[in-house]
């Protein structure tokens, strides 16, 4: 998480200042850039904690594992949380919005791709859950059991991961009502897919979910 906030901060200044590269400008590196200072972390973390603290099988320290239970579950959850995402930006904004989720004049290359679908939909999905609640949710819940009951350590367990997650969302937020409406959001989404998680003992119902939930806001923001 340190290793991530740092690297998205130190982008952000270094898109910031003369020595940026200009052939860069067009923003497709930055978009890439964006996404590893990220993702390169969050998997590092549960490499080292799967080959180094447990078994080297991510199904069984992870639970990444899908089942056509977790795809109806994930879809559910996913847009049951985006109905509620669009009700707080209705009592915030006024209005539902897209969640900052723009196109301009459309060029259909590879860039296009990652950046609408693959990034956004599948890729973020599964490296966020697979750290959030494959890696923190497991460990937290492994260490609650060690000095209390299994409620209580379920309760903590699912809160921290969420906790981390809306701040993992927020380090960029630049304005009081987009920190409400995205810190909420992304609360919530982290509550029901640590629930989810869980519930079934896999992560996979918490990727549908997530990427149900990014999906829905790219679809609405294509369509409109």
């Amino acid at each position: 998480m340190v290793l991530a906030i740092t690297f998205m901060l130190l982008l952000v200044r270094w898109f910031g200042s003369t020595s940026f590269p200009r052939f860069a400008l067009d923003g497709n590196l930055g978009l890439l850039l964006s996404y590893l200072v990220v993702w390169v972390p969050l998997l590092g973390a549960c490499a080292i904690a799967c080959y180094l603290r447990g078994t080297r099988s991510p199904a069984r320290d992870f639970g990444l594992r899908f089942t056509w239970l977790d795809v109806l579950f994930g879809l559910g959850v996913g847009l049951l949380v985006r109905a509620l995402a669009s009700v707080i930006e209705i009592a915030v904004y006024g209005r539902m919005s897209l969640g900052g989720v723009t196109f301009g004049e459309t060029i259909y290359d590879g860039w296009w791709m990652f950046g609408t679908l693959l990034a956004p939909i599948l890729i973020a999905p599964f490296v966020e859950e697979l750290f959030f609640r494959g890696l923190v949710l497991r460990a937290t819940l492994r260490a609650g059991l060690a000095s209390g009951g299994r409620g209580a350590a379920s309760v903590v367990a699912v809160i921290v991961s969420a906790a981390l997650f809306s701040l993992l969302h927020l380090v960029e937020v630049s304005n009081v009502q987009t920190a409400i409406v995205l810190g909420l959001s992304t609360l919530i989404l982290g509550l029901a897919t640590g629930a989810i998680s869980l519930f079934t003992g896999r992560i996979g119902g918490a990727m549908v979910a997530h990427a149900t939930f990014n999906g829905s806001l790219i679809l609405a923001s294509l369509l409109s």
